[in-house]
């Protein structure tokens, strides 16, 4: 009604309106047109935005849908790993060793807890007077299990606790099925088995592992932890819902060993016997098969019963255990370095007929039951190296039988006519035996043996090396050590006719189906350098061991036996070991071992009687049919 309009004139009229007059004033269009350019410009920019959301709403909704579905999801809800069923362990015959045992554990979950403090002491109260836990013990297990989604209240809990638990109607506790480990014979096959333990700190940097799972710590435990181990359960709580399920555990792998069950009893109690009535302590010993490596019984004393380690330790096993000086979780057989003593002798003998220092009919006549040494700086002084008794004239086999110690001395560091194979040759036939280095055996902590040498000597004391020293290392002595495992490996390689094999526990590994998914061969380490002839000749004077010399005890088995003893000086603890290494039958033998006994005074036959009572069992020809 009052818009003004404006129109144009089609009459003359001499009047200039406004609109004239801003056109003459010098610019020729009130509005200019949007260039191409930029209507280009602005098109894509809003086809790129457009493109954005779509490819931002596709990868929100398509690809990363399940991710954030299960990000919500575990918003709402608690998930939690139960440990895998670790996979069996078998002797070579299938008879189980280690195997899992049904277990209970009692749960918590957070979330569904109670959010009164009075409820929450109340279910505390119930359950202290149901698990026999004081409540002050209980609180403090709810108080650090609450920082996560599910906690462990207790493990392995009883029939009737499960029971009384389950005809309540607690709200956030739960009865989950677990496993314990359970070791057939105990103490008997620790020393090859091992244990398990809890999962540190360390071992979580495999994300296999979680918070609440156990790992192996020792023995085939530890070296096939990979197959062992399963694979994981789960827990799983919705917090809405308050739907609670369980995915069972997985187990693992079976392991199948090279142990002998009925040898590995054997050998533990034959050995503990002798250390039992001897009133002993630390004893040793591998049963091995010389023509394969592979080791069918293994002992160590003193030894632990790997069922106390299944769950939390008290206090006691724990001093035990882990904090006495006897060490019971060191394997001796393994790990523990001896003076070889003349148990080295068929190795210092078989090298010096290669070399040609000695044959066969060498002989030295010993009338004193020592020899003397001058001193380099002061020949008035003379030094005495002694034998345990006079020998009279023996050659290579009676110095065996008998055990020479001058015999030995003459040929490894030269005396009267002979001119001895000297520390350079030793070390080196020491070394081809593999003294110093371990011989990769599948169990963790393997240690090696030692050999002397005189730079060694010189940088440890600032001495040179003496004649006197080639002396002691001949005869086993000094600081040259070797291990049990290496001393049952050497009589192998002896009983074989030169290899040296890896000495192996694990005989196969088998899958869910019980087939064989893995084979462990039998692997050559060392091929000697010495002819059968050679090997024939200290075999014989090992055989006339038995028969005539240090180890007659062995005589009257059903079998012929070969072996080789040895007593030490363990000058440093004023002790003295005995020691024995065999193998049999002697023309065929199937059967290889070694014992060492520590601190056994002037009872020079220990080794030898418990290898007895040993090998009357195993060779009983009752138990053979």
């Amino acid at each position: 009604m009052f818009r003004k309009k404006y129109h144009i004139r089609n009459f003359g009229d001499d009047s200039i309106t406004p609109e004239e007059s801003l056109l003459d004033g010098g610019r020729k269009h009130l509005e200019a047109p949007i260039t191409r350019t930029v209507l280009h410009f602005f098109s894509y920019l809003f086809l790129l935005v457009i493109f954005f959301f779509v490819i931002t709403g596709f990868r929100l909704q398509v690809i990363k849908g399940a991710d954030f579905k299960q990000a919500a999801l575990d918003n709402r809800s608690s998930l939690y790993g139960i440990p895998g069923i670790r996979g069996e362990i078998l002797d070579r015959g299938g008879k189980a060793l280690a195997t899992n045992r049904p277990a209970f554990d009692l749960v918590g979950v957070t979330a569904a807890l109670p959010k009164k403090i009075e409820e929450v002491e109340s279910l505390i109260t119930n359950l202290s007077d149901i698990l026999a836990i004081s409540q002050d013990d209980l609180r403090a297990i709810f108080r650090k299990g609450t920082s996560q989604a599910i906690f462990f209240i207790k493990r392995d809990v009883s029939k009737e606790v499960v029971l009384k638990i389950g005809n309540q109607a607690w709200s956030g506790v739960f009865i989950v099925n677990s496993s314990v480990r359970s070791y057939a014979l105990g103490e008997k096959a620790a020393t090859v088995l091992g244990y398990t333990s809890k999962v540190t700190d360390e071992d979580m940097a495999d994300s296999y592992y979680d918070n609440n799972d156990r790992k192996g710590r020792a023995g085939a435990e530890a070296t096939y932890e990979a197959d062992l181990r399963g694979e994981h359960g789960r827990i799983f709580f919705d917090r809405v819902s308050k739907n609670f399920q369980l995915t069972a555990p997985k187990p693992g792998q079976t392991l199948v060993l090279n142990i002998d069950q009925a040898i590995q009893q054997q050998l533990y109690q034959t050995v503990s016997n002798v250390l039992r009535t001897q009133g002993l302590k630390y004893a040793a010993a591998v049963v091995q098969n010389p023509n394969t490596g592979e080791i069918l019984g293994l002992v160590s004393f003193p030894g632990y019963d790997n069922n106390d380690l299944v769950s939390e330790l008290s206090q006691t096993d724990y001093e035990r255990y882990f904090i006495s000086p006897g060490q019971p979780l060191f394997n001796r057989a393994i790990s523990g370095r001896y003076s070889p003593g003349s148990t080295i002798k068929p190795l210092e003998a078989l090298s010096a007929l290669k070399e040609g220092t000695i044959t066969p009919r060498t002989t030295i006549t010993d009338l004193t039951g020592y020899i003397t040494v001058p001193n380099i700086y002061h020949p008035e002084i003379e030094y005495r190296f002694h034998d345990f008794k006079i020998r009279g004239t023996v050659d290579l086999k009676q110095a065996i039988t008998v055990s020479s110690n001058i015999y030995f001395y003459s040929v490894g560091g030269g005396y009267g006519n002979i001119v001895g194979l000297g520390l350079e040759r030793l070390e080196k036939y020491f070394k081809l035996w593999r003294i110093d280095q371990p011989l990769g055996i599948d169990l963790p902590s393997e240690g090696s043996g030692f050999v002397p040498t005189a730079d060694w000597k010189q940088e440890r004391t600032g001495e040179p090396w003496f004649i006197g020293d080639t002396y002691n290392i001949s005869v086993g002595q000094g600081d040259l050590g070797v291990t049990p495992l290496w001393l049952s490996s050497y009589v192998s390689a002896i009983a074989n006719g030169g290899t040296i094999y890896r000495p192996t526990v694990a005989k196969s590994v088998l899958d869910r189906d019980q087939k064989i998914v893995k084979t462990f061969v039998p692997e050559k380490l060392v091929e000697l350098p010495y002819d059968r002839a050679t090997f024939n000749i200290v075999r014989d004077a090992m055989r006339n061991v038995v028969l005539e010399g240090t180890g007659k005890g062995l005589k009257d088995l059903p079998v012929e036996i070969a072996a080789k003893t040895g007593t030490t000086e363990v000058v440093k603890y004023g002790k003295t070991n005995s020691s024995v290494m065999l193998y049999g039958p002697y023309t065929n033998p199937e059967i290889a071992m070694s014992i060492v006994i520590e601190d056994t005074g002037t009872r020079y036959g220990l080794a030898v009687n418990a290898a007895h009572d040993f090998l009357a069992w195993y060779f009983d020809p009752a138990r053979r049919q």
